[in-house]
């Protein structure tokens, strides 16, 4: 059960405090116990164990945190029995920091302190005796304004006094992901199919048709051939809209046979599900105010039979990289190759792992990007726009931080270094590497749209890195 929502800044300052009840422990009370996690393992996305950190504070208390930008937000709860799904506070403070850009746009203190009527009123939706109640936005805008307050104290008013003033009752609509009444002057539609790129990568290098070898030995001075071999991979997928249409129109979405011969697709709520297991591939909705995320996916890499399978994707429709550390020495290469396919990079970073977080990359060679080590010791090489046809490459040495300025004695044996592996971040416009497509997007109600009015209406397909990590 959820008891109280703190927001802080990054030092655990209160800004805002809602609490359920007065005898609730007080923020400063739980602070030292808060004080004691780094704000930077707070939340979801940057715990090492991929789930919500739990501070205990005593034995019927506990908090859950999130970091959001130069805000952490908190949510106190208390140990409920009858509750048995662990993530529900931290889903809650997901929907809450949503709704709130949905209000503020840029979530800083100065919007937190200046809006801390309106978060109070969201905050009293959301909530229904300590349990998420409206977590839709849409529905949460429909009874908190942006602006006219006074109209929802008078509103409130009237169902406790019998008093019927001149104000519209919202909550008209059992359309719980749609505002009430909806109007938009400019009637518009977009869609996006974003992947992103999760595989671990090994280098195969050749010398000869009778001879393999499972390290990445290469020297660039013969005719060895690097290849990569995918030791795990996925690819997650989801499939984002935006609307601003009038009235409640009905919408038809086609995928192509690749989102027709979807496993376990997951679906935002207005989807018709039985009519998708009837049309595979059609997405039939009444679409959610805004933005919204309509499906998620995922395709499993390791399911394909042969390792050509699995390189195939990444040749034809994203970015390989070949990654190549010379024998004998400390010396390595990469070098990156954009499929013909993509339209735009918009980026590509490359960071080094060295064996040692002591040791230093020196660049001998690097043909595009710039390179630069940051004061946590972390190597990045980074490339943004770049042309068709080129083949970015970075030639580089290991070197160790307290060997930099020494000669090795004459006949001792040098110690040679090598990354242990290299992380590519990228983000870049064009097919998704799955061959999902969007073959139509039809309005096949109008209502409350109008039949005369055409919806201007766009794709786009974006490819990025999640885990891409190729091993030494």
């Amino acid at each position: 059960m959820i008891e109280a929502v703190y927001i802080t800044d990054v030092s655990n300052t209160l800004i805002f405090e809602y609490c359920n009840g007065l005898s609730l422990p007080k923020y400063k009370t739980i602070l030292p116990k808060i004080t004691d996690i780094d704000s930077d393992q707070i939340g979801f996305e940057n715990s090492s164990t991929n789930t919500p950190i739990k501070i205990v504070i005593n034995s019927t208390y506990y908090v859950v945190g999130h970091k959001h930008q130069s805000l952490l937000i908190y949510v106190l709860c208390s140990e409920d029995k009858t509750v048995s799904n662990p993530l529900i506070p931290h889903t809650f403070i997901t929907r809450f920091v949503e709704t709130l850009q949905d209000y503020f746009d840029d979530l800083t203190r100065s919007k937190v302190e200046a809006n801390t009527d309106i978060i109070t009123l969201i905050l009293y939706q959301m909530l229904d005796d300590g349990m998420p109640y409206i977590t839709d936005f849409n529905k949460i805008r429909d009874s908190v304004s942006h602006t006219s307050l006074l109209s929802k104290i008078i509103n409130e008013a009237s169902k406790t006094t019998g008093l019927q003033p001149e104000v519209k009752q919202s909550f008209t609509t059992d359309i719980p992901w749609r505002r009430n009444n909806a109007r938009h002057t400019n009637n518009e539609m977009y869609v996006d199919v974003i992947e992103n790129v999760n595989m671990i990568l090994k280098p195969i290098v050749t010398k000869s048709k009778r001879e393999q070898y499972d390290s990445a030995f290469y020297s660039s001075k013969t005719d060895n051939k690097v290849d990569n071999y995918v030791l795990s991979g996925c690819i997650d997928g989801q499939i984002d809209f935006f609307s601003q249409l009038s009235g409640t129109p009905t919408l038809e979405l086609t995928l192509n046979k690749v989102g027709s011969n979807l496993e376990m697709p997951r679906f935002h709520r207005c989807i018709n599900l039985d009519l998708f297991k009837e049309r595979r591939g059609v997405l039939s909705f009444i679409p959610p105010e805004g933005k919204s995320t309509l499906m998620k996916y995922q395709f499993d890499l390791n399911e394909l039979k042969s390792n050509r399978e699995k390189t195939s994707l990444i040749k034809l429709s994203t970015i390989d990289v070949q990654f190549s550390i010379e024998p004998n020495s400390s010396e390595f290469e990469i070098k990156l190759f954009p499929a013909n396919m993509i339209t735009k990079v918009d980026f590509i970073k490359v960071e080094i792992v060295c064996e040692d977080v002591d040791d230093q990359v020196k660049i001998n060679r690097i043909s595009h990007g710039d390179f630069q080590t940051c004061v946590s010791g972390k190597h990045e090489w980074s490339n943004k726009d770049l042309k068709k046809g080129v083949v970015p490459t970075l030639n580089g040495t290991i070197i160790a931080e307290d060997n930099e300025e020494q000669e090795q004695p004459k006949g001792e044996q040098n110690t040679h270094k090598r990354p242990s592996y290299i992380k590519l971040n990228y983000s870049h416009k064009g097919p998704v590497p799955s061959g999902m497509k969007i073959d139509s997007l039809l309005v096949v109600n109008a209502k409350g749209l109008g039949e005369n009015i055409k919806p201007y209406k766009g794709v786009k397909y974006t490819t990025k890195s999640g885990d891409y990590i190729v091993r030494a």
